[in-house]
């Protein structure tokens, strides 16, 4: 068959450049995760428990390693100055890159002269914490490269990169997992080698064609911009990851990999937020841009309800989820996997109200509410996991999530009043009903685990009106996809 006469491809030729990069991105995204959701009934099953307790808390270290130690120089600002140096990004980014080298270097040595109090603050080794800055020195190469062929649409490139490098991350990780005796340390170790190799290669793909170690203006934008960023950036990571974080430091490495499990599959499922958002968000500013406020409501309300469905899917067969991702010592997870699923869905409730805060240039009230909402969720964790034990550490992110949304709530109100637009954007009555149908049912949900003839039940009853009322759900994909 013909590939170029396909309905398919003919459709795909028939996109703008901007679409045809967007579904590769989408692909991409889904492809990471996907990979990540592989390699856990892999892992689960060749790691002990601890094992697999201290490769998932390395995970959340990671990411608060990397906002210290590189700035997230390779983020948003980075992309804003390649548009604004259009005629300058070979200079800008060999600079940048270079600025990301000097911030990382600068902490390893910092690292190395404190070391042993370093090592007992974070209950990790030399050696993992050693590999934690060679995966610095990789990851923000390979997000720089990336971001420019994002703004050029070079996205081929990207996809076959993250093809390439997912492959090999679980082929080695697995391979090093099975013949290693500390196994936490060889898989730790094989991807520092794939993301390692990757990113010295781009490091020198970044720097190549027109060199600038040091450049006055690019190195002082770089830092005005992301330092006071910094706090927003750490809170919102810590609001992610302390709970493991926190959980191996009271209670111990084998109930920071049975949470690790209820978290990565809970999360998997905000791909779906993520995707639907990134759709809307652009069409929310021009609404906004154009003060045509009519019809915001009911594009919102029907997002979050297909999002809230999706969630309750994951809740209904947590227990099989479970069984499948992980051995019998990690079931306990699926009490865990309620509070985060209902935390997902919490996130895309609210993350419309932050969309309107950005629009209108907002960003500091955003990051006092994202240092609020972390430093509530490590108090609640230290002062609960004692008393009811690390399955608490679900709904202290859930109770956190949903203090962040009602803040942001009044935050949104507060700047739409200061910019003359409507208060009442959003119906936010529809949502909160979406939200309580959404409780209800997982409360159901969650005692049928004990009862399965409760969950059978409500999963028939749940099946039998999603059949009723299909016509009305496709129709709502429908509004959706326009």
């Amino acid at each position: 068959m013909n590939v170029k006469s396909n309905k398919f491809y003919q459709q795909y030729e028939n996109l703008s450049i901007q679409s045809r990069a967007t579904i590769c991105y989408t692909l991409c995204n889904i492809l990471q995760r996907g990979i990540s959701l592989i390699t856990i009934p892999a892992y689960t099953r060749i790691l002990s428990q601890e094992q697999y307790g201290e490769y998932s808390v390395f995970l959340s270290w990671i990411e608060i390693f990397e906002i210290i130690a590189t700035f997230r120089i390779a983020y948003g600002g980075y992309v804003v100055g390649l548009t604004k140096y259009e005629e300058d990004r070979d200079t800008y980014s060999s600079s940048m890159q270079c600025l990301s080298i000097v911030i990382t270097s600068f902490f390893l040595i910092l690292y190395l002269c404190c070391s042993s109090w370093i090592n007992r603050f974070t209950d990790m080794g030399t050696v993992m914490t050693l590999m934690i800055f060679a995966l610095l020195y990789a990851m923000p190469a390979i997000q720089f490269w990336t971001a420019r062929r994002r703004v050029e649409y070079r996205y081929l490139s990207v996809l076959f990169i993250t093809i390439i490098s997912s492959f090999f991350m679980l082929v080695l990780g697995l391979i090093a997992a099975v013949f290693s005796k500390d196994k936490a340390t060889a898989v730790v170790g094989a991807r520092v080698i794939v993301q390692g190799g990757i990113g010295l290669f781009l490091i020198y793909v970044n720097c190549k064609k027109q060199f600038k170690f040091y450049h006055k203006e690019y190195w002082n934008r770089a830092m005005k911009f992301n330092v006071p960023l910094l706090p927003y950036y750490l809170s919102t990571v810590l609001l992610h990851n302390s709970d493991r974080i926190i959980i191996k430091s009271l209670v111990g490495k084998a109930e920071a990999a049975t949470y690790s499990v209820a978290y990565s599959a809970s999360m998997a499922l905000q791909l779906f937020g993520s995707s639907i958002n990134q759709a809307l968000q652009p069409w929310l500013f021009k609404k906004l841009k154009d003060k045509s406020y009519d019809g915001i409501g009911k594009v919102i309300n029907l997002s979050l309800l297909i999002i809230a469905l999706i969630n309750l899917m994951l809740i209904a067969f947590a227990p099989e989820a479970v069984r499948i991702l992980a051995p019998p010592e990690f079931q306990e997870a699926i009490w865990i996997i309620p509070p985060l699923a209902s935390s997902v869905v919490v996130m895309f409730f609210y993350q419309h109200f932050i969309n309107v805060e950005f629009f209108f240039e907002e960003s500091r009230i955003t990051s006092v509410a994202s240092i609020g909402a972390a430093g509530l969720n490590i108090l609640l964790n230290y002062w609960l996991i004692p008393i009811f034990g690390y399955l608490a550490a679900g709904f202290t992110t859930l109770i956190s999530y949903m203090v962040f949304g009602v803040v942001h709530y009044i935050f949104m109100r507060i700047v739409c009043k200061k910019n003359d637009c409507p208060t009442d954007l959003f119906d936010i009555k529809t949502m909160l009903l979406i939200l309580f149908g959404f409780a209800t049912a997982t409360v159901i949900l969650a005692v049928g685990y004990k009862f399965i003839w409760i969950r059978i039940l409500a999963i028939a009853i749940g099946a039998f009106c999603v059949y009723i009322k299909r016509r009305q759900l496709f129709s709502i994909l429908k509004e959706l996809k326009k």
